[in-house]
């Protein structure tokens, strides 16, 4: 097997050591009651090492595509098979659903609390509104961008729809640093932080394919980083909740952003596999 092709599994590998390190982190990490950081904490240690590695590997590894700038989305992406479009149906559902729950929680806790005579809760809830439409909007990009993928084109339409996940992502982001951009304690939401920027990168990255020259190498590195970081996230949690939880907690809202960045990273993960597989076929047959 060509080592490039082993770009997706070393990715999916490192994230379930980072998920290990990180609910590890979560579990000792931090102190009851004040959730404060313990200062020297080796699994953050650990995992702050791991993601230089990561991060420096898999840029110089996915330098090798370099040379195929300019490929077609097509010839990049194109895949027919059953148990794809399977896979991109189940994770845009669960961003969807996702999504329509974020709403209706946010629509119904706004009510309860009378956001609409209090000026400061209401601009809390304001960037919540795009990110939760634009998860649900996300679920049917998927859906008709592996339709595309299967067929091998795709129109102006379906080209629109490759642009949403991006923006969605974008929201994230914003929602970050809306709830954490005044914590001195960054360990507490940077490998989140770092997901998000890589899972915005990593979408535009496919969208570039259909709106200006592509760039194979920019894809893969943003989305390799963005697998790993996504999953040190979301196993993170699971694996501290394993362990017996931790004193830092998360509330509904994160922890529907945290079942949108599952989905995401799963759907990311699986088209890493067919563009690394169809552009090392694409190298030796051209």
């Amino acid at each position: 097997m060509h080592a490039k092709r082993m770009i997706p599994l070393a990715a999916a590998a490192a994230g379930v050591l980072g998920a290990v390190l990180r609910g590890l982190n979560l579990h000792t990490g931090y102190e009851e009651g004040t959730c404060l950081p313990i200062p020297g904490n080796l699994p953050q240690i650990l995992l702050i090492a791991l993601s230089v590695v990561v991060a420096i590997g898999m840029l110089a590894w996915s330098r090798g595509f370099a040379p195929q700038r300019g490929v077609s989305f097509e010839r990049t992406f194109g895949c027919r098979t059953t148990g794809y479009k399977m896979l991109a149906a189940v994770t845009g559902l669960a961003m969807g659903v996702a999504g329509a729950a974020g709403l209706f929680t946010l629509v119904t806790g706004g009510i309860q609390s009378g956001f609409s005579s209090e000026g400061k809760q209401l601009l809390d809830f304001i960037p919540l509104v795009p990110l939760w439409l634009l998860a649900i909007l996300t679920m049917v990009s998927f859906i008709m961008t592996a339709s595309a993928q299967s067929r091998g084109s795709i129109n102006e339409g379906g080209a629109f729809f490759t642009i949403i996940p991006m923006f969605w992502a974008c929201f994230d982001l914003i929602i970050t640093f809306k709830d954490n951009g005044a914590s001195p304690f960054v360990s507490l939401y940077a490998f989140e932080l770092f997901a998000a920027i890589a899972l915005v990168f990593a979408f535009y990255a496919i969208a570039g394919f259909l709106y200006s020259t592509s760039n194979p190498a920019r894809f893969v590195f943003t989305a390799a980083v963005g697998v790993f970081f996504s999953f040190t996230c979301v196993g993170g949690y699971l694996v501290c909740w394993l362990l017996g939880g931790s004193p830092v907690e998360l509330g509904a809202e994160a922890m529907l952003r945290y079942v949108c960045f599952a989905a995401a990273s799963v759907y990311l993960l699986a088209n890493l596999v067919i563009a690394t597989r169809s552009l090392v076929k694409e190298k030796y047959t051209a």
